[in-house]
């Protein structure tokens, strides 16, 4: 099956954005840049494939104890229980999220067993959290809190591990620095269409230019799909409103977590009158983060700019209600270019549209 349409064969604005995005993200990834790959975006050589590093976003923090396990299952919305330990392949991994006790998300987390090894034995008391950057000092801060006198110990691990992740369709694996040869990186436990996601160990060092354009690449490509990650683009909502509950970061058959009560009574009393989609505009423009949405119509504002990192895609928080009454399309509200600064200098906006992802199989407001 097809993961995103082709530029030429695209016909909707976001799906040639999700054309345009990937081909970027299958460049980026490739070493030595365009020149490994064909017309078609295909690999002519998987040996150069190198992925992308998430180095700025993301850090990794390494859980050692038989209790980690059973911590990390009263902290986060998943069911932890469900990671295989005899997995050594290392392609299980899980998403999940971590909230507040009145069930606003702090921030998300890929969990994935660790690969250390003790004596040539796999080291099942090893747990790998792929965290945002943002946010890390919280989770360690809430895992210490909580393991008072459990057989836990936890570390911040940035230094000697890394996230990488690569584009769909591309089985290859990634050359692993750390001495344990090629490693296949498991598939993005939200939706294989996102590519594949994994912490290996790596002491590339990227510059800050680089690092930089490996971030931005990724999120283009997460924003054309419709996903959100890290703490600023998730926000402080319901894990329904930011997706989550549609991209398997919350069971609702495990035991007690922190936030559960108030995820649960949301999701099977109704419809989600809110929540984060995708929205294509103008490349050469730059939106604001926090800028309203409106109707071209009646000028009313229908939601907020979540994120962006140009490349005519971002994030908005939209209600549902409102975007289906549009009939004459929308705006989305742009950076000021003038210099001016004037406090009663009108807003700027240009015209955007939503769009449908491959991953939801759902209308606006259904809870399928």
């Amino acid at each position: 099956t097809t993961l995103a349409a082709s530029s030429s064969s695209a016909t909707t604005a976001l799906e040639r954005a999700i054309a345009r995005t990937l081909d970027a993200f299958i460049r980026r990834s490739a070493r030595g840049g365009s020149d490994a790959m064909s017309s078609s975006g295909q690999s002519k050589s998987l040996g150069g494939f190198k992925g992308v590093f998430l180095g700025k976003s993301r850090s990794v923090v390494r859980l050692t104890g038989k209790d980690g396990k059973k911590l990390l299952q009263g902290l986060l919305t998943n069911d932890v229980d469900l990671l295989l330990e005899d997995d050594d392949n290392n392609t299980n991994t899980m998403y999940a999220a971590m909230l507040t006790p009145k069930g606003r998300i702090v921030t998300d987390v890929f969990l994935t067993r660790g690969r250390s090894y003790d004596g040539g034995r796999r080291n099942n008391d090893e747990i790998l959290i792929d965290s945002c950057q943002r946010a890390k000092e919280t989770l360690l801060t809430q895992i210490v809190r909580r393991k008072l006198r459990s057989d836990v110990s936890v570390e911040d691990a940035s230094e000697e591990l890394s996230v990488r992740v690569m584009p769909p369709s591309f089985d290859t694996d990634y050359a692993d620095s750390g001495g344990r040869g090629n490693v296949l990186l498991p598939a993005d436990p939200r939706w294989f269409g996102l590519g594949r996601r994994g912490i290996v160990f790596d002491a590339t060092k990227k510059t800050e230019e680089d690092a930089e354009l490996d971030e931005k690449v990724y999120a283009n490509w997460r924003h054309a799909n419709g996903v959100p990650e890290g703490s600023l683009e998730l926000g402080e909502r319901f894990p329904a409103e930011s997706r989550l509950t549609h991209l398997h970061a919350v069971s609702f058959t495990k035991g007690c977590y922190v936030g559960q009560e108030p995820t649960a009574r949301a999701e099977f009393q109704g419809e989600v009158r809110k929540g984060v989609v995708p929205v294509v505009f103008d490349e050469n423009k730059e939106v604001k983060i926090n800028g309203i949405v409106i109707s071209k119509k009646d000028g009313k504002e229908i939601g907020k700019v979540v994120a962006s990192r140009g490349g005519g895609v971002g994030l908005a928080l939209v209600r549902f209600a409102k975007v289906e009454n549009v009939s004459e399309g929308v705006s989305i509200e742009t950076v000021d270019e003038s210099g001016d600064g004037g406090e009663k200098e009108e807003k700027a906006f240009t015209e955007c549209e939503f769009g449908t992802p491959n991953w939801w199989s759902h209308h606006w407001n259904s809870r399928d």
